[in-house]
């Protein structure tokens, strides 16, 4: 206990000593309490904060959520906000005086976007008002969605939860074929399909920089809806943690090498693995780490150890589609729009 602890003082320590460094503007009021000057201008070019250098996507540490508490309570206190404040500030986006307050809170955490601040405190101080999910609440659920849609702020407000939270459990419970578990090989091929289908698609559209589960601007919910056996949540680590290699994060390999790894086998043609020249397969990668690749693709595939090179060629064309080598590449060339 004292270790962790000691490990939060220090980070709150080297927080402060950003803070510091960002040399924003502040105000003093009564006692020791900091705030930042209500005349500050919001934009982020003019307090220098490097919009790509922003930690996205990344779990808020107890430490970072505590700081959030801490900076949501002093902004009510110096604004004097009264015993409401804190819904006040909630709900700051239907007051009108109180907009743009969560620029200001979001600078207690300046290495991360004020929108992220914003939903951490949302989750923070609404989620678990009234209890865990019911089968009685997720009924509610149901029943709202066919009268109301996706208006989660009113039913949030009644159930005592984050809209975020509603919405959540309603994804969790709208897929009437919804399955747990290890994934069938015909659901594996059916996301590849969609999200390959997802990918031509995206290459008339604008390339944005993304991260989380929009990464790649592909919308998990639209996948997950055409799927029909799991949740957004689910598709999205299936693809990125599953089926997606370890060595594309460390930089060694990218998603499109895939599709040109299964082309070249596909166009060998060979009978056996020692007919395949791994050296000389891809122009750019090394025969390791396409050998490497390949192992790893063969173990996503069911009872892999009886079928023969060929079978296991021919069923992982039908993911990596040799045909769309030239999409996956095109698509990797788009610029990212801001």
């Amino acid at each position: 206990m004292m270790l962790t602890s000691e490990r939060g003082k220090r980070q709150k320590d080297t927080i402060v000593k950003i803070l510091h460094m960002e040399r924003v503007k502040k105000e003093r009021f009564s006692g020791d309490v900091q705030v930042f000057s209500p005349s500050d201008d919001p934009s982020d070019e003019k307090h220098g904060i490097n919009q790509e250098k922003l930690l996205c996507g990344k779990w808020f540490t107890k430490e970072e959520d505590e700081i959030v508490k801490d900076a949501v309570y002093r902004y009510i206190e110096v604004h004097n906000l009264g015993g409401d404040g804190l819904q006040k500030v909630l709900d700051s986006k239907f007051i009108p005086e109180l907009r743009g307050c969560w620029k200001k809170i979001g600078k207690a955490i300046p290495y991360r976007p004020y929108i992220a601040v914003y939903k951490r405190a949302q989750r923070l101080f609404r989620m678990g008002e009234k209890g865990k999910w019911t089968e009685e609440k997720y009924e509610m659920v149901r029943k709202f969605y066919g009268e109301h849609g996706p208006k989660w702020k009113i039913l949030a407000d009644e159930l005592g939860k984050d809209r975020v939270h509603v919405g959540n459990a309603w994804h969790r419970i709208k897929l009437d074929n919804l399955k747990k578990g290890n994934w069938a090989q015909e659901e594996i091929q059916n996301l590849f399909e969609l999200v390959n289908a997802n990918l031509q698609l995206k290459l008339f559209e604008e390339k944005k920089s993304k991260h989380g589960m929009l990464r790649d601007n592909i919308c998990w919910s639209e996948i997950s809806d055409k799927l029909s056996t799991r949740i957004a949540l689910n598709c999205c680590n299936k693809w990125y943690r599953q089926l997606t290699s370890p060595m594309v994060a460390a930089g060694e390999w990218a998603d499109t090498d895939d599709y040109r790894l299964i082309d070249a086998l596909f166009e060998l043609d060979a009978s056996c693995i020692e007919d395949v020249d791994w050296d000389n397969l891809l122009d750019h990668m090394s025969g390791e780490l396409c050998r490497k690749r390949w192992n790893q693709m063969v173990r996503q595939l069911s009872q892999h150890e009886s079928k023969s090179f060929a079978v296991q060629v021919e069923v992982l064309a039908k993911r990596y589609r040799p045909d769309l080598v030239g999409a996956r590449e095109a698509w990797d060339r788009k610029p990212v729009g801001p």
